[in-house]
């Protein structure tokens, strides 16, 4: 089956306005944030404590779904029509989504005055259910965009691995777990050193509360890098839109605007 193409824009142009401004921006604190690096240890914290608030910036924004693929707030009730392509249904129930597997390439381009555009990669979901009824389901999203423009060359690929479960029978509460990586580089055409930026998540035991767009409870670890630095960490959600990150001996306390 071939993916429509308006709906392949649809998803994909999502996808692009939210990646370029923000990843760029992520990209320039990093690459700043790294210049602090060996300095006194009092400015080391609060490069650390500067980090761990961008790192929650690009968590919250990556599980929202605003650098492409899933959007955690959804919940269970993910929309097929904007993830078609080769998929199977069992026909074994009532409910259209069980025993649904979705498999969507994405191959968008497009101009813009001076810049161009590309973006490939595919959009895949495993729906499941029990007794009948929509239980949550597996994703996995992996699009690579190329920016170009006569200044730079910017590239940013974000991968996305869940199992999404509801935890009561009104879907208002769900159970994540998985992984959520993002990276991004930009070169200059002026001969400007190259910049890089980047981190990669690993999600266990979230419980997320749609309705009130809250996660309550769970943790992850992190592994963050700009040019020339990294720093690894922990997550502790605490709900009400509270989070604890650690990285570099720092604790931060952080509102998460998930």
């Amino acid at each position: 089956m071939e993916l429509k193409p308006y709906k392949t824009g649809t998803v994909v142009e999502r996808y692009i306005k939210g990646i370029l401004p923000i990843m760029l921006c992520v990209l320039l604190v990093y690459t700043s944030c790294r210049k602090d690096a060996t300095t006194a240890p009092s400015t080391q914290t609060t490069t650390s404590s500067a980090l761990n608030k961008q790192i929650a910036l690009n968590l919250s924004k990556s599980l929202a779904g605003t650098f492409g693929g899933v959007n955690l707030q959804d919940g269970v009730n993910v929309s097929v029509a904007d993830h078609l392509g080769p998929h199977h249904d069992c026909g074994c129930t009532n409910n259209p989504l069980c025993g649904f597997v979705t498999d969507s390439l994405v191959n968008y381009n497009a101009t813009i005055g001076d810049t161009t555009i590309h973006t490939g990669g595919d959009l895949k979901f495993y729906f499941n259910c029990v007794n009948g009824k929509l239980s949550g389901y597996t994703a996995y999203d992996s699009l690579n965009t190329v920016k170009t423009t006569p200044a730079s060359v910017s590239t940013y690929k974000v991968q996305q691995y869940y199992t999404i479960v509801a935890l009561d029978s009104a879907k208002n509460f769900i159970g994540v777990n998985g992984t959520n990586d993002l990276h991004t580089s930009v070169t200059y055409t002026n001969g400007n050193a190259s910049e890089t930026g980047g981190a990669f998540y690993e999600l266990s035991n979230l419980k997320i509360d749609v309705v009130n767009k809250d996660i309550l409870s769970g943790t992850a670890t992190f592994a963050a890098y700009g040019s020339n630095w990294n720093t690894k960490g922990t997550i502790v959600f605490l709900g009400n839109h509270q989070a604890d990150f650690t990285s570099n001996g720092v604790t931060t306390h952080v509102t998460l605007t998930f």
